[in-house]
Parts: C-alpha cells; sequence; structure tokens
C-alpha cells in the first residue's frame, strides 16, 4: 500500500508540470518557452521532497510497530523486559527495541532528507520568479484632468501655523 501511495504522489509531482497549456494560453506566452535547467531542477526538488516523506512516514510507522509489540511483550510477561545494563536479556524483546530505534533514524534521515530537499525547491521556485516569462507590465491609465490641467479628483491637507 505505501509503494503505491509512494508511486502516485511521485507521478502527480512530475505530471502536473508537463500539462500541456490550454490553446488560449499559448498565443500570449512570452519569454523562453519550453523547459530550462532550473524548472527541471525545482521540480525534481519537489518530487524528492515528496519522495522523501514517504520514506520517512513508511519507517516511522515501521518503528510505531515494533514499539507497539515491544509494549505488548513487556505488559504480558515484565520478567522479560527487566534491563540488564541497559540491554533486554530477553531475545525478542532486544530485537524490538533495535528494530524500533533502527526504524527511528531511517525516519530522522527521511524528514531532514525531505525538509532539505523542499527548502531548495522552494528556493528555486523563488528564483524562477525573475525569469522574465510573466505578463508586460501594463501602466496605470493617467487620472483625468480638467481643462485647467488640474486633476478632476483630489485629496490633500493643508496644515497652517
Amino acid at each position: 500500500m505505501t509503494r503505491r501511495a509512494l508511486l502516485l504522489v511521485l507521478a502527480l509531482c512530475l505530471a502536473t508540470p508537463l500539462a500541456t497549456p490550454l490553446a488560449a494560453q499559448t498565443p500570449g506566452r512570452q519569454g523562453r518557452p519550453g523547459w530550462s535547467a532550473l524548472r527541471v531542477a525545482k521540480w525534481a526538488l519537489l518530487a524528492g521532497a515528496a519522495g522523501f516523506a514517504a520514506y520517512a512516514l513508511t519507517h516511522s510507522t515501521r518503528a510505531e510497530r515494533s514499539y507497539d509489540a515491544l509494549r505488548r511483550l513487556c505488559d504480558e510477561e515484565p520478567a522479560r523486559c527487566v534491563l540488564d545494563g541497559g540491554h533486554y536479556p530477553d531475545e525478542a524483546a532486544e530485537r524490538y527495541y533495535r528494530t524500533a530505534q533502527e526504524e527511528d533514524r531511517r525516519a530522522q534521515v527521511g524528514i531532514v532528507g525531505g525538509q532539505v530537499t523542499l527548502l531548495g525547491s522552494v528556493g528555486l521556485f523563488i528564483y524562477d520568479l525573475r525569469n522574465g516569462r510573466g505578463p508586460e507590465n501594463i501602466p496605470y491609465p493617467t487620472p483625468a484632468r480638467s481643462a485647467a490641467g488640474s486633476p478632476i479628483v483630489g485629496a490633500g491637507v493643508r496644515l497652517s501655523f
């Protein structure tokens, strides 16, 4: 189930920017058409962040299952869970504990990796705003003027001392 969800997220992240524009959107395009290295990098980093998130979620779930198994074992048979020198003398309890720790470390790596790649993607999205592909600036219309040349509508403050 988790692999299917990961594949679905990756497919959506990669397919969204590849969608073809509508006919009404293409005639007025400005700037460089197509994909630049920057555009590919920002979407790839975003897909990588989604992949790291799925990786972290998978390993966090596995760690939680192992902790739950250790809790059940200790609730049912407390004598098997008495620590001896920082370790469980029972082989099954120690295996559950080590598995939970290992999976937690992997989840932490996924979380940090996801945060770093997401931050990089956001940085590239912000940097790409300067690419010049947007619409031309449309100036505001000049204000209406009277025959004397002064604005028809005006506002101001006059202070006298």
